[in-house]
């Protein structure tokens, strides 16, 4: 059997992976930095107008304000979060050609020796470093060979015709090609110094890597954090080159002596590890890193229905769509309200807390309904208050916001919200807080969603309509009642891929 072939460095990976999302932040501080500078220029330029001249102290001056709102104009751009990878050659190669703008205005206010030995000069150096800092090695060697090219070019075409014969040594042709050489060495020097530093910040990821007792997952960007928990894609690696895109949650440090929270954080692994269904996401592990608990679940490439309704037009979705979501999310429901223990007692699961952020939408079409959290079975209660209003306002049955027991048809009506706000691109519990919407919800009935918006069959109505009724017997029984050929028959189903996601 061949040996198992690694895959390429994790740490190198994960450290790219870090570098490409700062790059924005690292364009914004060098935006900045040279905005200052030029800001500076500009000053000095005028305060030295009586030892350089006024036509060249005004031209200078000019030349660096336009720079300066160059750069506070990329400033700006950036932080409206536009940008684009042709931005930093763009913006290198500028940066590197002030001193040859510099150069040129010199040689022809005051002549060719003033030129090439002007103070300005002396930062060309440094501005090759500052592109460097973009962590682009390209970018250091483009620099400095355009920084080294500008330099001779401006020299044979207009400062060493307009040198005197007996002009020094070192503005000779050798000695200004030994410049340019100098110049040049500046790329290698850079990259060799970024290299080295990258090279080291993976040896030290890596080093971590072997100590940490979380170190079979990699954490990437946040996805979302609510008032307890924050949520990371993550990388499962564990030995031998296997890994796997997972979404790890976890505890937010001000809530990790919260007996009644972690309490819940489990409930919900507990419940994650009963219910394997593809429209469930599956919590895959529980543990705890530096004295912060994290669950590990599946990880959904995609979006929430919550994220997607604020990127269409009218925050509507086309009637099909949101019947494939129902289809789909109350066929999660009825697999949860059907599920038994391992003796084979029906548990009686309550969702409580169905609402559009916690259903996920996949790149593929898939449906999946997340966030167990505040999930209660109904033969377990004495795990939880029996009483206890927990759930989000405006989402909430109104038997469960008058603290009575639920069953199913609780989660149904959470349903009929949810859709019927995917039809109409609107709240349909409306209320300026939360006592308002809880008594909305109690004492008020919802238009149907054809009233609202023309075009939506009746069938698909009655359907919504039917998970709304404020008499909790006259809803479904379950979840199930409205999976699989009910509605099939009754609403052609359409791939959640139909609206874009991305």
């Amino acid at each position: 059997m061949p040996p198992v072939v690694a895959p390429a460095s994790h740490s190198a990976r994960l450290l790219q992976e870090y570098l490409d999302q700062d790059v924005v932040p690292r364009e914004m501080s060098i935006a900045r930095f040279m905005c200052g500078l030029m800001s500076l220029g500009c000053v000095a330029a005028l305060v030295f107008s009586g030892m350089i001249g006024w036509g060249l102290s005004l031209t200078l001056a000019g030349l660096t304000f336009v720079l300066a709102a160059y750069y506070a104009l990329s400033l700006w751009t950036l932080h409206r979060g536009s940008f684009h990878p042709a931005l930093q050659w763009v913006d290198s190669a500028i940066t590197v050609s002030i001193p040859a703008l510099v150069f040129v205005t010199d040689g022809v206010f005051h002549g060719p020796e003033y030129a090439l030995t002007t103070p300005p000069l002396v930062i060309w150096g440094a501005l090759i470093v500052v592109c460097a800092l973009r962590a682009g090695q390209r970018l250091a060697y483009f620099a400095a060979a355009l920084a080294a090219l500008e330099y001779l070019v401006i020299y044979l075409v207009l400062i060493q015709p307009k040198l005197p014969p007996e002009a020094l040594n070192t503005l000779s042709p050798p000695m200004v090609g030994l410049r340019c050489v100098f110049l040049f060495a500046y790329g290698p020097l850079t990259a060799l110094l970024a290299r080295l530093i990258v090279s080291k910040a993976e040896a030290a990821l890596s080093a971590i890597r072997e100590k940490d007792v979380m170190g079979k997952y990699f954490l990437h960007e946040r996805l979302g954090v609510g008032g307890m928990a924050e949520v990371f894609r993550a990388t499962y690696s564990p030995e031998g080159g296997f890994e796997k895109q997972v979404a790890i949650k976890r505890v937010l440090p001000a809530y990790a002596d919260n007996e009644e929270f972690l309490a819940l954080f489990r409930r919900e692994a507990e419940l994650g590890s009963l219910l394997i269904h593809p429209n469930i996401v599956q919590v895959l592990d529980l543990g705890r890193h530096q004295g912060a608990v994290f669950l590990s679940m599946e990880y959904v490439q995609g979006l929430t229905m919550s994220a997607l309704l604020r990127r269409v037009p009218g925050r509507r979705l086309p009637p099909a769509v949101v019947a494939y979501i129902g289809v789909e999310i109350a066929g999660a429901l009825g697999y949860m309200h059907a599920r038994a223990d391992t003796n084979g007692e029906p548990l009686i699961l309550v969702h409580r807390d169905l609402n559009p952020p916690n259903i996920l939408l996949s790149r593929v079409g898939e449906v999946k309904l997340s966030d167990f959290g505040i999930a209660r079975a109904a033969s377990r209660v004495a795990l939880t208050q029996a009483h206890a209003v927990r759930g989000k306002a405006g989402y909430m049955s109104p038997e469960q916001i008058r603290g009575e027991p639920l069953d199913g048809r609780s989660d149904l009506f959470a349903l009929g919200l949810t859709l019927h706000e995917a039809l109409t691109g609107a709240r349909t519990i409306q209320g300026d807080s939360e006592a308002e919407l809880m008594a909305a919800t109690v004492y008020q009935t919802p238009k149907a969603p054809s009233e609202l918006v023309p075009g939506i069959s009746p069938t698909l109505d009655a359907i919504v309509m039917d998970l709304l009724r404020q008499d909790q017997a006259q809803r479904p029984p379950r979840g199930r009642c409205f999976s699989g050929d009910c509605w099939r028959s009754r609403v052609r189903r359409r791939p959640c891929h139909t609206v874009g996601i991305s």
